[in-house]
């Protein structure tokens, strides 16, 4: 596993670069520190997506208000389009149904295509805000540009 870290910071600036010239700049560049992906992949919440040995893509799960949070999805942007994002959703989902969730959550970016568009798409429905426990609305409210946020559910 830590040999996947710098490749997992590395499609994390991949896919940041989506960010430049939006209201989302301040995300080009961004990485997660290694110790957050270890303690993630400790608790078994990190999922990497491998295409011909090379890391394409990961999702970090949480768990908040009781429910499966997608904490952070990014593909690289040299695998974009081969439904990458979807398989990595559809495992989260997976092990949701397995455990008896009713629901897997996530917050996102409102407008970009990219974003809350390319989630709908793929079931999930924005969160009206008394639709959000306490633990998704003070995650909502603490990232950058809460504006710009929503909070969506997939119902299971």
């Amino acid at each position: 596993m830590a040999a996947d870290l710098p490749r997992i910071t590395l499609i994390e600036l991949s896919a940041g670069e989506l960010f430049a010239g939006t209201h989302m700049a301040w995300a080009v560049g961004e990485t997660t520190d290694h110790r957050v992906l270890l303690a993630t992949k400790a608790r078994g919440d990190l999922l990497v997506a491998e295409i011909d040995g090379d890391c394409a893509g990961f999702l970090m799960a949480d768990r908040l208000d009781g429910l499966p949070y997608i904490a952070e999805m990014a593909v690289a942007r040299r695998f974009h389009g081969r439904r990458i994002g979807q398989a990595l959703i559809a495992a989260v989902v997976a092990r949701a149904r397995n455990a008896g969730d009713s629901g897997v959550t996530l917050t996102t970016d409102r407008s970009l295509p990219w974003n809350a568009p390319y989630y709908a798409r793929l079931g999930f429905r924005t969160l009206a805000d008394g639709e959000t426990g306490p633990d998704l609305a003070a995650r909502l409210a603490a990232e950058p540009s809460p504006g710009w946020r929503c909070a969506m559910r997939l119902d299971l």
